[in-house]
Formats: structure tokens, sequence, C-alpha cells
């Protein structure tokens, strides 16, 4: 089919750029009968294993009904899985623009989600990965589903550019296992970090470059009060500006000699990256429980792939947020467990997935939950929300509740 004809169709000319990549190659392997994702037998064995509840089924095979009858949007529904799945160079930036489609466009991207759970299914059997482990993952599909009720409404539906994510479930990359998401990556926090070899205290030091305020936040402006770190290392040792591990760059410089501290993280190793889906219940105790599972797990199932810690950067963890919320909340808890350091943020950081728009008002904006309307009062009065990284390495995981960075640190 002609991409033509399917512009024409859904009377979005603007789509055609964001569409014609990768349009000859999906057409040249659309399968006879359609795509077997809009089959209603399909539709719910992937909805059952996604854990979406039996009563979004009616609007599912109503929408692909739809769909099947329509040969524009069946082919359209078939590239979109094509170059979301299959095509790692098409962007997310496209993929985040695809068009709306009017009063089918949440469900459509839905069905198109749902192809992705047996694509991952089978990287599962090919790794060994158990069927627990898999369909705990899939959270994601209840979670893309409830951002899309506070944008559009309750008909079930997906936004386009949620599809990003579950590449990572069919790269074999993405595990749920308990209340955190982990993935193996290169870290790419701007730090060092060095242990003392005697006593064990960790030390982060800013790498060279980085422009900093007058707190200690990494910002990319250039006005008074800002500076940049040095980081030098030669024979008396490394020297550079330490980072708090409540999150914040120092302006002074510190030396570490060899004789007596060794490197224990750098840009580039590998280290578990960590993710918090949405969702209450994010205590010490699940958070600790469910790390201690993927310290078992990625040395199982990935042996050639050692791991120095965990890392991860949210605005969960933005290091202003015991005073913004609750000293006391769960969010800040875990924070006191890793080692707090900075990232560059902008001043809206979480606010898409709290409130399920970027710039709500805050006069209008929901206030359901205490952080809800933690926020949207600290955004009143023009308060940023910046985010935040951290790390815990491996021989510092304890107990919930140690603080290990903060207590070597007196603080």
């Amino acid at each position: 089919m002609d991409l033509a004809t399917v512009i024409e169709l859904i009377g979005d000319g603007q789509a055609r750029d964001i569409l014609a990549e990768h349009w000859a190659d999906s057409e040249a392997r659309f399968p006879d009968g359609g795509p077997r994702f809009l089959k209603p037998a399909q539709i719910t064995e992937t909805r059952h294993s996604a854990g979406l509840p039996e009563e979004v089924d009616a609007a599912l095979h109503a929408v692909a009904k739809r769909i099947a009858a329509e040969p524009g949007l069946a082919h359209l529904a078939w590239h979109c899985s094509r170059v979301a799945f299959e095509h790692s160079d098409y962007s997310s930036a496209k993929l985040a623009k695809w068009p709306e489609l009017g009063d089918l466009g949440g469900t459509f991207y839905l069905l198109v989600a749902l192809d992705a759970v047996p694509r991952t299914q089978a990287v599962h059997r090919r790794l060994g990965i158990p069927e627990s482990i898999g369909r705990e993952g899939f959270s994601h599909y209840a979670e893309s589903m409830a951002l899309h009720a506070m944008q559009h409404g309750e008909q079930p539906g997906a936004l386009p550019g949620d599809l990003t994510w579950l590449r990572n479930h069919i790269k074999g990359d993405l595990y749920r296992l308990g209340r955190l998401e982990y993935m193996l990556r290169p870290f790419g926090g701007k730090l060092q970090a060095w242990r003392h070899r005697q006593s064990g205290k960790v030390v982060a030091l800013a790498l060279a470059g980085q422009r900093f305020d007058a707190e200690g936040l990494m910002t990319r402006t250039e006005t008074p009060g800002t500076w940049v770190s040095r980081l030098v290392d030669d024979a008396a040792g490394v020297t550079g500006s330490p980072i708090s591990p409540l999150g914040y760059a120092q302006r002074r410089e510190i030396t570490l000699p060899p004789a007596q501290w060794q490197l224990a993280l750098s840009p580039g190793d590998t280290i578990i990256e960590t993710h918090i889906p949405t969702g209450g219940g994010m205590t010490p105790e699940r958070c600790h429980e469910s790390m201690r599972q993927a310290m078992a797990f990625f040395p199982r199932y990935f042996p050639d792939r050692p791991f120095v810690g965990f890392a991860c950067g949210s605005w969960i963890l933005n290091p202003e947020l015991d005073r913004i919320y609750r000293p006391d909340s769960n969010m800040v808890l875990w924070q006191r467990e890793t080692y707090l350091f900075p990232i560059w943020a902008g001043r809206r950081c979480g606010v898409h997935f709290i409130f399920g728009e970027g710039n709500p008002d805050p006069a209008t904006a929901p206030r359901q939950t205490s952080l809800q309307r933690a926020l949207l009062d600290h955004m009143a009065v023009d308060g940023r929300l910046i985010g935040g990284g951290m790390f815990l390495l491996s021989e510092d995981f304890g107990t919930p509740g140690s603080q290990v960075y903060r207590r070597q640190w007196g603080c």
C-alpha cells in the first residue's frame, strides 16, 4: 500500500515525514491475513500476559476490528510495530510524534504496544528467564494506560512515546524485580568515586569541566557564582572537587593519595541502572529486597557482565525533596541509603509522571495525593523541581537504614 493513501486516510499530512522511514520494508513484509496482533485470540492472550484487566478486552477487540476492516489502518499498525520493535535506528523523537488518529488513537497504539509481549517472551525463553519475572516486567502496560487516562479519559490506550520504553523489554535488557526495575548499563554520572583502602570511606569527585552553581548543582548557564570543576591525576594523587552524598558538589579541592585511595567507580563502568515504576509502597525494605534480588539475578543470567553497583537518575532523587515534601517519606528514606550526586535537570522534573502533563496549572491540577499537593504548592511560588543521581556500590549494600555514605561523611 502506498503511504500517500494512508496519509490521506488519516488526514494528517504532517505525518508523512514521520512515517516514511522503513515504510517500503514494512510493505514488503506485510503478512497475508494482516498483523497477528490484531487477531482476537492474540489480543486476549497478550492482554492477559501483560496483566491488563479483562474489562479492556471489549475496547481492544472493537478497535482491532475497525483497523482490520480498513486496509490503510492495518498497514499503518503493522508499520508502527515494525519500526518500534525491529528498527532501533527509528528515533524515539519520531515515534512520540505519531498521528493521534482521532477516537482510535490511544487504543490503536495500545494494540501495537501489546505486540511487544510475544517478542519479549521469545527473548526470555532464549535466555532462560522465568515467566514470573517476565510477567512482573509487563507492569509498564498498566502504568502507560494510567498515564493515557490522565490525559485522554477512560478509554484504554497508550501514548505513542511509551513504546520506546518497550524496546528495552524486547532486547532482553529490562527486568522488574519486586518494587524496582533494572538494566545493565555503562555508568553515565559525571564523577569518579574513590574508596579509602583502610576505612572503606567513599568520596566522589566531579569530573573536569563540569559547571556548578553556588549551591553545587549542575548548571549550563554561566552566571555570577558559578564555577567549573577540575580533576587532576598526577604523582601526588587525584585532585578534584568532592561531591557530598547529600547531592551537592563542593567548591573546594581535595587530593586523594594513591597509596590510600583506590578507584571504585568511573564513567563507563557497568552498573545496574535502576528505574522506579510508578505506584506507592516504595518503602526502604521493599527497595532493599528488590535490590537484593537484582544482585542475585544478573550474575545468574548475565554472568559475562559483572557490575560494580547500582546507579539511577530521577526526579525522585531530588536532593531538595525532604524540604519540599516530607523528610520521612519513602522516597527520601530511599535517597538516604545511597550516594546522591548532581545531574543536569530542568525546573519541572517528574511533573509529567505525577500530573500527566509537563506544565500543570497549580490552580486546577489534581490534588488527590499528598505528593501532588506538596509539589503544586511548591510550584505555585515558582519553586523548582530538579532531579538528581545516585549510586550504591555493591560492597556497600547493607541493611535498610544503614545510610552508609552519610554515616561515613557524618551527615
